[in-house]
């Protein structure tokens, strides 16, 4: 027998070389616990009973015999062993990437990263989701602006759009296509008619929000348009090149009649976006209806007026 510092020595001595330290007691002292050799895992040894790790093959059965033994009463002997079987108990199917699928997350991967190298320029990312119909929850970004002012431009990175608040007939506000810039940019340059632009014109800045859509009533009858000169000459008539004829007046309507004919074909796709079956508003519909017969009066007044000064 050993005595308490012998065995804890031994212990520690052979938890070094990898014997692991069981929660067994040997029977013969009831007071050290195994320990489980390495190598073999049937092979007990006792540091207060066995001199040495040779002589516990002999201890082995007996230690292992006599802890069965003791743990019968909390286990009856005809109670059978369950099995754990590795297989479960119900198939499960991984759902199969669809073309769909497979799409939209190609379409998530180029969003993030256009949203990426926009925010290392600069660029807000907003909460507003592109609201185009093959665009699946792209949220829009906002350029920046000089000055700390606040861009009304809201943009997609996959579809390439550029939408701005507008208020609808009940106040409410609602992304549409940012279309008809072009031809407000030209049309306040040169004024040649005043009733295209309050058509063309969507509001640019917060303070516009709530507020109904100004709509001109001069396309009527065709109105004399304006020279943007001191001497404020007014054209009468296009049968005729008019007194003081600027060379450069004709250029300008040239370059008015390009903006309002992208107007044009910019309401035809806004119309052909909210006629599609899934996001049908009727009222949006008859807006831009009435918008694209305005646009196209005007255009018709500007080729005129073209044709007089040849």
């Amino acid at each position: 027998m050993s005595t308490v510092i012998d065995v804890s020595s031994k212990l520690g001595e052979y938890m070094l070389k990898g014997w692991v330290l069981t929660d067994r007691i040997c029977k013969k002292c009831s007071k050290v616990p195994l320990m489980r050799s390495p190598a073999d895992s049937a092979v007990y040894w006792c540091a207060n009973c066995d001199d040495n790790a040779g002589q516990a093959a002999s201890v082995t059965s007996h230690s292992a015999s006599s802890s069965l033994d003791s743990g019968s009463h909390i286990s009856r002997a005809s109670t059978p062993l369950t099995e754990v079987s590795s297989a479960l108990s119900s198939p499960t199917f991984t759902p199969i990437d669809t073309e769909e699928i497979l799409r939209r997350r190609q379409q998530s991967d180029l969003a993030s990263t256009e949203i990426g190298k926009r925010l290392l320029k600069g660029w807000a990312m907003l909460a507003d989701e592109c609201p185009n119909l093959t665009c699946y929850g792209v949220p829009l970004v906002r350029p920046p602006k000089a000055g700390g002012e606040r861009d009304p431009r809201k943009e997609c990175v996959v579809c390439n759009t550029v939408y701005v608040d507008e208020a609808d007939a009940n106040g409410f506000e609602r992304l549409v296509p940012l279309a008809s810039t072009p031809a407000v940019a030209a049309t306040s340059r040169t004024p040649i008619t005043a009733s295209p632009a309050p058509i063309a014109q969507r509001p640019m800045t917060s303070s516009a929000k709530g507020k109904a859509i100004e709509r001109s009533q001069a396309f009527h009858a065709p109105v004399p348009a304006r020279m943007p000169s001191t001497s404020e000459t007014v054209i009468q008539a296009p049968s005729s090149k008019p007194q003081g004829y600027d060379p450069s007046l004709e250029q300008d309507i040239a370059t008015s009649a390009d903006s309002l004919q992208q107007s044009l074909r910019a309401l035809s796709e806004r119309l052909k976006t909210v006629s599609s079956p899934y996001g049908m508003d009727v009222a949006l519909i008859g807006q831009t209806a009435d918008a694209m017969s305005k646009v196209a009066q005007a255009l018709l007044q500007l080729q005129q007026l073209q044709h007089s000064y040849r």
